[in-house]
């Protein structure tokens, strides 16, 4: 706990870096396909900043439409990470007496999840690792632990195509059906592939949360057995990954399946809401 204080954040908007800003952020992510959501305002940007930030506009790049990256890095005066990874929505800016505010809105993969298509047809015993590699290419997304799962499949004997496979369609929807015929869990976190046997947890080492290492109050379960707990904005957390709950009522292992970051360098704010369930 000794070194979480002193908050750090940095805020980089294709080209454009922010550090000594004053900035609120809300992230939401989950293990859900769909894209990841982040809200970002920015107080008092110089004019000429506000004109770039309005100004950007996606790039056009093979299949997908690439967005503008927008990330954030957000943490402690001993350790910041990355926090968010998206592509930029929107940007604009107001006056609100007596401050600027610039607000951008971004998705994670947004661009190409609700574009991309997909078009190519694959010889007999082709690996199902080159179908998703095209796949991650079209989305304009990084392959993430992909090369893992393609080993997973292969101990399960279910790696390649025996008569051929044709693809055509939305990139996101061919993702998806081949994650779910495999028994898998996709989606994108922070600008790469995240895949998951489903109803498992990520490989990694677990994230042990108590009041030492920035719980917050007391955690809660509901009466669907999903716990929910604040932290302070320590690293590593993401859904998939697990945290050991050591707290005074609630104890054991939990996976995340969605967190919320809340970061306000003018607030108190600057916390990560989980919702997990046993695991």
């Amino acid at each position: 706990m000794t070194t979480l204080f002193d908050r750090r954040v940095t805020v980089i908007v294709d080209t454009i870096e922010f550090t000594a800003l004053d900035c609120a952020f809300n992230i939401e992510k989950s293990l859900k396909p769909e894209p990841n959501t982040c809200e970002l305002s920015i107080w008092n940007l110089s004019a000429e900043h506000q004109a770039q930030l309005e100004q950007l506009s996606p790039r056009v790049g093979g299949q997908a439409k690439v967005g503008i990256p927008c990330k954030i890095e957000a943490g402690y005066k001993d350790g910041v990470s990355l926090v968010w990874l998206g592509d930029l929505r929107t940007a604009e800016t107001t006056y609100d007496d007596p401050s600027w505010v610039t607000k951008l809105s971004s998705g994670d993969g947004e661009k190409a999840w609700q574009h991309a298509r997909n078009h190519v047809a694959y010889g007999p015993r082709t690996s199902i690792d080159v179908a998703l590699r095209g796949i991650a290419r079209a989305l304009g997304v990084g392959e993430g632990n992909l090369s893992k799962v393609v080993q997973n499949l292969k101990v399960a004997g279910s790696a390649f195509w025996p008569s051929g496979k044709v693809l055509s369609g939305a990139a996101s929807r061919q993702l998806q059906d081949m994650a779910r015929s495999a028994d898998l869990e996709v989606s994108i976190q922070d600008g790469a592939l995240q895949f998951i046997n489903r109803g498992q947890a990520m490989a990694g080492q677990a994230i042990r949360l108590s009041e030492e290492t920035g719980l917050i109050g007391s955690p809660s379960i509901d009466s669907d057995g999903v716990l929910t707990a604040t932290m302070l904005m320590i690293p590593d957390v993401r859904p998939g990954a697990v945290v050991v709950i050591e707290a005074k009522r609630v104890k054991g292992n939990y996976r995340i399946e969605k967190a919320t970051w809340s970061g306000d360098t003018s607030a108190d704010n600057w916390f990560i809401d989980i919702e997990a369930k046993r695991y």
